[in-house]
């Protein structure tokens, strides 16, 4: 009997206890994993909403007073894709869904602090590969 239930909890035992829920394809899809946005620098990433990557957080410091520009501008026409700005907080500021347009911009006056930008892809539509920048012009 013993030897019954060793040789059972061995053969369970590469399934584990659970699922589980981490994505490991996606090392952005939460604000607190959110990838650093060095200001005045172009990057390039994508969304694949079937691919498991339907959501990317960006975060970026403004150290001076200014009009920050968030731009990004998507590969794919009319996906209408979603980009947020977000405070220190992640409390929303702005927001454009893509449309005919490959580009967004995002423009607020801000104060010194920690931003965050979220791009996301609420249906499978919106799948495309970007290109995003933050900028600001001091007062």
């Amino acid at each position: 009997m013993i030897r019954w239930l060793l040789v059972s909890a061995a053969a369970l035992a590469p399934l584990g206890c659970g699922g589980s829920d981490t994505k490991q394809g996606d090392p952005d899809f939460e604000r607190h994993l959110a990838q650093p946005l060095p200001l005045n620098k172009v990057f390039t990433d994508s969304l694949t909403p079937e691919g498991d990557d339907k959501a990317d957080w960006k975060v970026f410091f403004v150290e001076n007073q200014g009009l920050l520009t968030v731009t990004v501008h998507f590969d794919k026409l009319d996906s209408n894709c979603e980009v947020y700005l977000r405070d220190k907080y992640g409390a929303h500021m702005a927001k454009e869904v893509q449309s005919n347009n490959p580009y967004i911009e995002l423009v607020r006056r801000v104060e010194p602090g920690r931003f965050f930008v979220w791009l996301n892809a609420p249906t499978p539509k919106c799948s495309s590969q970007y290109s995003i920048e933050a900028r600001v012009e001091p007062d």
